[in-house]
């Protein structure tokens, strides 16, 4: 029979803190610099949809190790296809957090050259609790990135923090969340160490009932990508989420 495990006290002390951290992540998000040319303001849809649970609830031995798997197409505005995401992965879980390591595979169609694809490694740290009627998650994740046309291995770190709320009737709430991404070296395919690109995402969320795993949100995605030497872009996106968690 496996002992109790009991999560760190560092977590505990960071729920303390992650108010704090989600305003500062938040402002970081708002002051992104433009370029000297200004930005390119463009508009899109993504479809994300997100499913976690235990590889075997029943097991006492395999029930705190999950499997991960997330699946978003992604368009431009004249609805043409622009990226596919797969990313599968597995985690263990101790107290109000978990550790992830997993695989995502990315195809992307720009409107300006070739279609290419590119391959990651990713490792992350999820953290959840609830605060009264607030919940609250923070996702530290670190990437290895492996991009076709370059012998480069890219690494970046992203810092996402989330809250929702109910709003108490007919399974409806609020949502918000902001991620950030940071290159950490220099590759032959065009990344370079600093700020790459922000996330932040508003929107309604809902529940079909109060027992369902599944919770849809839709809202407006801001993405902001910094391009050296170029206008960077700013894109406008309505954002359509399916998340699930399983038991």
């Amino acid at each position: 029979m496996l002992a109790k495990i009991h999560p760190p006290g560092c977590l505990h002390a960071a729920a303390r803190w992650f108010p704090l951290v989600f305003v500062l992540v938040m402002f970081v998000g708002a002051a992104r610099p433009a370029s000297a040319g200004g930005l390119k303001n463009d508009s899109g849809g993504w479809i994300m949809l997100f499913g976690s649970g235990a590889v075997d609830p029943t097991s006492s031995r395999l029930g705190r190790l999950r499997w991960w798997f997330d699946l978003q197409p992604r368009f431009t505005e004249d609805s043409d296809f622009n990226q596919l995401l797969v990313r599968p992965g597995l985690g263990y879980t101790f107290g109000n957090a978990s550790l992830w390591l997993g695989y995502a595979y990315i195809l992307t169609d720009p409107a300006a050259r070739a279609s290419f694809e590119e391959h990651r490694i990713w490792q992350q740290l999820l953290y959840s609790r609830r605060v009264r009627s607030l919940g609250l998650q923070s996702r530290t994740r670190l990437e290895q990135r492996f991009v076709e046309g370059g012998s480069d291995t890219g690494w970046r770190f992203r810092e996402f923090v989330k809250v929702a709320h109910p709003l108490g009737f007919g399974g409806l709430g609020l949502a918000a969340y902001d991620e950030v991404f940071f290159d950490l070296n220099d590759t032959d395919w065009g990344a370079d160490p600093g700020l790459a690109q922000n996330r932040l995402f508003a929107g309604l969320s809902w529940k079909p009932s109060a027992s369902s795993r599944l919770t849809i949100e839709l809202g407006y995605l801001n993405q902001f990508i910094r391009n050296e030497n170029r206008r960077d872009p700013m894109n406008h996106i309505a954002s359509l989420n399916f998340l699930y968690s399983a038991p």
